[in-house]
């Protein structure tokens, strides 16, 4: 089931919840009797499509994965201007980074999900291993995206979508331009887990805002900053 497109209402529903849980509190605040409470659904309901909230947590963070990486591509279809394509796909990174950070944490780490003392080792392995295979595919064709969007504006043409293998040939002879595919990704992605960090739903950052900082500022000053340098290249 993880990863399937053909979702059921009640599975949607499910997921959809689950990932502003899993997105705000991370894997601590997800289990499979409290989603059931707050969809009002009986806990068998939630227990037919996941066994476990390993299942729960694994599906939502490709379900939010998939949904984020599917609306760059939609918001960018027909444009040409390769800056317009690049920053749509830096704004939707940043927003889904931003509101989600607890799914950006699981995208990297996805192993601090599996339970120490679950007796089922090789099916928790199983698991691991189809959730690590199925985001590997969608993060392929996300970055694929973006390193698409600056291959063509370093080149000044219009914005074209180059195959991985393609993409992996610019990186290995270009060392400009993998460095620029590096520091829009890694600003983009970070920054968007630092502004998270920065700002607690109290809203309070007496010592960030005592230096001066604006957290989401800083990061889009930077980022803009690369692309000029990427525009001049």
């Amino acid at each position: 089931m993880l990863g399937s497109k053909d979702l059921t209402p009640a599975q949607e529903r499910i997921l959809v919840e689950s990932e502003k849980v899993l997105g705000k509190k991370g894997i601590s605040g997800l289990e499979l009797k409290n989603i059931a409470k707050i969809l009002k659904l009986a806990p068998s309901t939630i227990n037919y499509y996941y066994a476990s909230s390993e299942d729960l947590i694994y599906d939502t963070t490709l379900f939010s994965y998939q949904k984020y990486v599917q609306q760059i591509f939609d918001e960018s279809e027909g444009i040409l201007d390769p800056e317009k394509v690049l920053k749509i796909w830096i704004k939707n990174t940043f927003d889904w980074t931003k509101e989600l950070p607890g799914i950006g944490v699981i995208l990297e780490f996805p192993r601090q999900v599996m339970k120490s003392n679950k007796k089922t080792s090789k099916e928790s392995e199983a698991l691991l291993k189809l959730f690590s295979r199925t985001a590997s595919d969608t993060g392929i064709r996300n970055v694929t995206f973006l390193c698409s969007a600056i291959r063509s504006l370093q080149k000044k043409q219009n914005f074209k979508l180059y195959k991985p293998a393609q993409i992996a040939v610019f990186v290995a002879k270009d060392s400009t331009y993998a460095t620029f595919c590096s520091a829009i990704g890694f600003a983009t992605l970070g920054g968007g887990l630092w502004v998270a960090g920065r700002q607690p739903e109290s809203k309070s950052n007496p010592i960030w805002r005592s230096f001066g900082f604006n957290p989401q500022k800083q990061m889009q000053d930077s980022v803009a900053g690369i692309i000029k340098l990427l525009k001049k290249a």
